[in-house]
Protein backbone atom coordinates (compact mmCIF):
# COMPACT_ATOMS: atom_id res chain seq x y z
CA UNK A 1 0.00 0.00 0.00
CA UNK A 2 1.45 3.40 -1.19
CA UNK A 3 2.35 5.66 1.68
CA UNK A 4 -0.15 8.42 1.05
CA UNK A 5 -2.54 5.58 1.31
CA UNK A 6 -1.55 4.89 5.01
CA UNK A 7 -1.44 8.38 5.46
CA UNK A 8 -4.72 8.78 4.58
CA UNK A 9 -6.23 5.60 6.25
CA UNK A 10 -4.20 6.70 9.67
CA UNK A 11 -5.89 9.81 9.31
CA UNK A 12 -9.78 8.41 8.69
CA UNK A 13 -9.48 6.17 11.43
CA UNK A 14 -7.82 8.81 13.80
CA UNK A 15 -10.82 11.08 13.12
CA UNK A 16 -13.18 8.10 13.44
CA UNK A 17 -12.00 7.55 16.93
CA UNK A 18 -12.28 10.92 17.97
CA UNK A 19 -15.79 10.86 17.03
CA UNK A 20 -16.65 7.85 18.60
CA UNK A 21 -14.32 9.58 22.24
CA UNK A 22 -16.47 12.84 21.76
CA UNK A 23 -19.91 11.07 21.20
CA UNK A 24 -18.91 8.46 24.64
CA UNK A 25 -18.70 11.32 26.62
CA UNK A 26 -21.17 13.60 25.20
CA UNK A 27 -23.28 10.28 26.17
CA UNK A 28 -21.75 10.11 29.62
CA UNK A 29 -22.77 14.15 30.41
CA UNK A 30 -25.91 13.26 29.49
CA UNK A 31 -26.32 10.49 31.48
CA UNK A 32 -25.13 11.70 34.63
CA UNK A 33 -27.07 14.79 33.99
CA UNK A 34 -29.83 12.62 34.04
CA UNK A 35 -29.25 11.03 36.78
CA UNK A 36 -28.82 14.26 38.29
CA UNK A 37 -32.15 15.04 37.97
CA UNK A 38 -33.69 11.91 38.56
CA UNK A 39 -31.75 11.99 42.38
CA UNK A 40 -33.20 15.37 42.51
CA UNK A 41 -37.03 14.67 41.72
CA UNK A 42 -36.66 11.96 44.13
CA UNK A 43 -35.94 14.38 46.93
CA UNK A 44 -38.19 16.48 46.10
CA UNK A 45 -41.32 14.38 45.57
CA UNK A 46 -39.84 12.52 48.72
CA UNK A 47 -39.33 15.87 50.72
CA UNK A 48 -42.86 16.72 49.80
CA UNK A 49 -44.62 13.56 50.86
CA UNK A 50 -43.26 13.56 54.40
CA UNK A 51 -45.65 16.51 55.93
CA UNK A 52 -49.37 14.80 54.58
CA UNK A 53 -48.24 11.87 55.81
CA UNK A 54 -47.32 13.18 59.43
CA UNK A 55 -50.86 15.09 59.53
CA UNK A 56 -52.11 11.87 58.97
CA UNK A 57 -50.32 9.81 61.37
CA UNK A 58 -51.38 12.94 63.66
CA UNK A 59 -54.78 12.63 63.25
CA UNK A 60 -54.83 9.21 63.49
CA UNK A 61 -53.21 8.95 67.25
CA UNK A 62 -55.56 11.96 68.37
CA UNK A 63 -58.94 9.89 67.29
CA UNK A 64 -57.33 6.44 68.26
CA UNK A 65 -56.37 8.77 72.19
CA UNK A 66 -60.08 9.68 72.17
CA UNK A 67 -61.76 7.53 71.36
CA UNK A 68 -60.17 4.49 73.29
CA UNK A 69 -62.18 4.51 76.70
CA UNK A 70 -65.28 4.24 74.28
CA UNK A 71 -64.17 2.07 71.02
CA UNK A 72 -63.46 -1.42 71.59
CA UNK A 73 -60.38 -3.46 69.92
CA UNK A 74 -62.01 -4.45 67.35
CA UNK A 75 -62.63 -0.84 66.06
CA UNK A 76 -59.41 0.27 66.82
CA UNK A 77 -57.62 -2.39 65.03
CA UNK A 78 -58.19 -0.86 61.32
CA UNK A 79 -56.53 2.60 62.65
CA UNK A 80 -53.51 0.93 64.05
CA UNK A 81 -53.30 -0.59 60.47
CA UNK A 82 -53.70 2.55 59.06
CA UNK A 83 -50.56 4.22 61.28
CA UNK A 84 -48.56 0.77 60.51
CA UNK A 85 -48.64 1.57 57.00
CA UNK A 86 -48.19 5.16 57.40
CA UNK A 87 -44.96 4.46 59.39
CA UNK A 88 -44.35 2.29 56.49
CA UNK A 89 -44.09 4.80 53.92
CA UNK A 90 -42.10 7.05 56.00
CA UNK A 91 -39.38 4.58 56.34
CA UNK A 92 -39.88 4.21 52.44
CA UNK A 93 -39.38 7.59 51.74
CA UNK A 94 -36.53 8.30 54.12
CA UNK A 95 -35.17 5.16 52.27
CA UNK A 96 -35.51 6.97 48.99
CA UNK A 97 -34.32 10.33 50.24
CA UNK A 98 -31.07 8.55 51.47
CA UNK A 99 -30.53 6.61 48.19
CA UNK A 100 -30.63 9.63 46.35
CA UNK A 101 -27.94 11.70 48.43
CA UNK A 102 -25.69 9.45 48.25
CA UNK A 103 -23.62 11.05 45.45
CA UNK A 104 -24.98 14.50 46.53
CA UNK A 105 -23.35 15.09 49.82
CA UNK A 106 -21.77 18.57 49.77
CA UNK A 107 -20.37 18.23 53.38
CA UNK A 108 -16.27 18.30 53.79
CA UNK A 109 -14.88 14.82 54.29
CA UNK A 110 -12.50 14.49 56.77
CA UNK A 111 -11.10 11.86 59.29
CA UNK A 112 -13.46 9.83 60.67
CA UNK A 113 -12.41 7.11 63.73
CA UNK A 114 -14.36 4.24 63.20
CA UNK A 115 -14.46 3.03 66.69
CA UNK A 116 -15.85 7.03 67.80
CA UNK A 117 -18.20 6.61 64.69
CA UNK A 118 -19.72 3.32 65.63
CA UNK A 119 -20.09 4.33 69.44
CA UNK A 120 -22.05 6.97 68.26
CA UNK A 121 -24.53 4.95 65.92
CA UNK A 122 -24.91 2.48 68.57
CA UNK A 123 -25.99 5.03 70.64
CA UNK A 124 -28.94 6.21 68.15
CA UNK A 125 -30.04 2.51 67.75
CA UNK A 126 -32.72 0.67 69.43
CA UNK A 127 -31.03 -2.43 71.01
CA UNK A 128 -33.17 -5.11 72.23
CA UNK A 129 -31.77 -6.22 75.92
CA UNK A 130 -31.01 -9.65 74.49
CA UNK A 131 -28.71 -8.61 71.95
CA UNK A 132 -24.96 -8.10 72.43
CA UNK A 133 -23.04 -6.16 70.23
CA UNK A 134 -18.97 -6.64 69.99
CA UNK A 135 -16.82 -4.22 68.72
CA UNK A 136 -13.23 -5.05 67.90
CA UNK A 137 -10.59 -2.85 69.66
CA UNK A 138 -8.15 -0.11 67.31
CA UNK A 139 -10.04 0.32 64.35
CA UNK A 140 -8.89 2.12 61.49
CA UNK A 141 -9.48 6.00 60.44
CA UNK A 142 -10.60 6.30 57.41
CA UNK A 143 -10.68 9.57 55.16
CA UNK A 144 -14.35 10.49 54.55
CA UNK A 145 -17.59 11.07 54.90
CA UNK A 146 -19.21 10.54 58.60
CA UNK A 147 -22.81 10.32 57.19
CA UNK A 148 -21.87 7.68 54.55
CA UNK A 149 -20.04 5.61 56.74
CA UNK A 150 -22.59 5.79 59.41
CA UNK A 151 -25.36 4.91 57.30
CA UNK A 152 -23.33 1.65 56.10
CA UNK A 153 -23.28 0.25 59.30
CA UNK A 154 -26.94 1.48 60.52
CA UNK A 155 -28.04 -0.18 57.81
CA UNK A 156 -25.70 -3.58 58.56
CA UNK A 157 -26.48 -3.62 62.47
CA UNK A 158 -30.65 -2.82 62.17
CA UNK A 159 -30.80 -5.20 59.50
CA UNK A 160 -29.08 -7.88 61.80
CA UNK A 161 -31.25 -6.98 65.03
CA UNK A 162 -34.57 -7.21 62.85
CA UNK A 163 -33.14 -11.11 62.27
CA UNK A 164 -31.92 -11.76 65.67
CA UNK A 165 -35.05 -14.53 66.86
CA UNK A 166 -32.94 -16.07 69.49
CA UNK A 167 -32.70 -15.81 72.94
CA UNK A 168 -29.37 -14.96 72.94
CA UNK A 169 -28.59 -12.84 70.42
CA UNK A 170 -25.08 -11.95 69.05
CA UNK A 171 -23.50 -9.18 66.50
CA UNK A 172 -19.70 -8.83 66.08
CA UNK A 173 -18.26 -6.36 64.57
CA UNK A 174 -14.47 -6.10 63.25
CA UNK A 175 -11.77 -5.68 60.50
CA UNK A 176 -9.59 -7.19 58.79
CA UNK A 177 -6.52 -5.54 57.25
CA UNK A 178 -5.77 -6.44 53.72
CA UNK A 179 -2.84 -5.35 51.41
CA UNK A 180 -4.76 -2.31 50.02
CA UNK A 181 -7.90 -2.11 51.74
CA UNK A 182 -9.32 -2.78 55.03
CA UNK A 183 -12.35 -5.71 54.83
CA UNK A 184 -14.88 -5.27 57.43
CA UNK A 185 -17.66 -7.01 58.85
CA UNK A 186 -20.98 -7.44 60.55
CA UNK A 187 -21.31 -11.04 62.00
CA UNK A 188 -25.03 -12.27 63.42
CA UNK A 189 -26.10 -15.72 64.64
CA UNK A 190 -29.67 -14.69 63.46
CA UNK A 191 -31.85 -16.80 60.98
CA UNK A 192 -29.50 -16.78 58.37
CA UNK A 193 -30.02 -15.64 54.25
CA UNK A 194 -30.97 -17.93 51.75
CA UNK A 195 -28.08 -18.50 49.11
CA UNK A 196 -30.98 -17.60 46.41
CA UNK A 197 -31.27 -13.76 47.63
CA UNK A 198 -27.81 -13.00 48.07
CA UNK A 199 -28.16 -11.37 45.03
CA UNK A 200 -31.02 -9.30 45.11
CA UNK A 201 -31.03 -8.45 49.13
CA UNK A 202 -28.80 -5.64 47.29
CA UNK A 203 -31.47 -4.18 45.00
CA UNK A 204 -33.71 -1.52 45.68
CA UNK A 205 -37.42 -2.38 47.77
CA UNK A 206 -36.16 -6.00 48.27
CA UNK A 207 -36.96 -7.36 51.26
CA UNK A 208 -36.95 -11.21 52.76
CA UNK A 209 -40.69 -10.86 54.27
CA UNK A 210 -43.40 -8.47 54.22
CA UNK A 211 -44.30 -7.98 57.99
CA UNK A 212 -42.36 -5.05 58.76
CA UNK A 213 -41.89 -1.72 58.14
CA UNK A 214 -38.73 -1.21 56.66
CA UNK A 215 -38.40 0.18 53.30
CA UNK A 216 -36.29 -2.41 51.69
CA UNK A 217 -33.73 0.13 50.67
CA UNK A 218 -31.46 -0.12 53.65
CA UNK A 219 -28.50 -2.75 51.86
CA UNK A 220 -29.05 -1.01 48.53
CA UNK A 221 -27.96 2.16 50.25
CA UNK A 222 -24.84 0.37 51.92
CA UNK A 223 -24.01 -0.95 48.56
CA UNK A 224 -24.19 2.63 46.70
CA UNK A 225 -21.93 3.70 49.05
CA UNK A 226 -18.94 1.13 49.47
CA UNK A 227 -19.83 1.12 45.60
CA UNK A 228 -19.18 5.16 45.97
CA UNK A 229 -15.79 4.12 47.72
CA UNK A 230 -14.64 1.70 45.03
CA UNK A 231 -15.23 -1.17 47.61
CA UNK A 232 -16.80 -4.74 47.04
CA UNK A 233 -19.57 -6.07 48.86
CA UNK A 234 -20.62 -9.65 49.62
CA UNK A 235 -22.18 -12.20 52.22
CA UNK A 236 -22.19 -15.63 53.79
CA UNK A 237 -25.08 -17.27 55.53
CA UNK A 238 -26.49 -20.24 56.56
CA UNK A 239 -29.93 -21.01 57.53
CA UNK A 240 -30.90 -20.66 61.22
CA UNK A 241 -26.93 -20.23 61.88
CA UNK A 242 -26.65 -16.43 60.91
CA UNK A 243 -25.11 -14.02 58.27
CA UNK A 244 -21.89 -12.29 58.01
CA UNK A 245 -21.76 -8.86 55.49
CA UNK A 246 -18.24 -7.94 54.34
CA UNK A 247 -17.68 -4.92 52.36
CA UNK A 248 -14.02 -3.28 51.65
CA UNK A 249 -12.97 0.37 52.08
CA UNK A 250 -9.45 1.21 50.17
CA UNK A 251 -6.79 2.37 52.36
CA UNK A 252 -6.05 5.19 49.44
CA UNK A 253 -9.09 6.29 51.41
CA UNK A 254 -6.83 6.28 54.91
CA UNK A 255 -5.25 8.56 56.98
CA UNK A 256 -2.95 8.14 59.96
CA UNK A 257 -4.01 5.83 62.87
Amino acid sequence: MPICWLTLFRKENEERISAQDKKREKLLIDLSRQNEQLNEYAHVVSHDLKAPLINIHTLITWFINDHKDTSDEMDIQPLHLALFNVEKMDNLIKGVLDYSTVDRLESENHEIDFNLMLAEVIQTLLVPKHITITIQDNLPSLYGNAWRFKQIFQNLIQNAIKYSHKDNGLIEIGCIEKTDAFEFFVKDNGIGIKSDYFDKIFKVFTKLESTSASSGIGLSIVKRIVNYYNGSIWLESQEGLGTTFYFTLLKSKTLAI
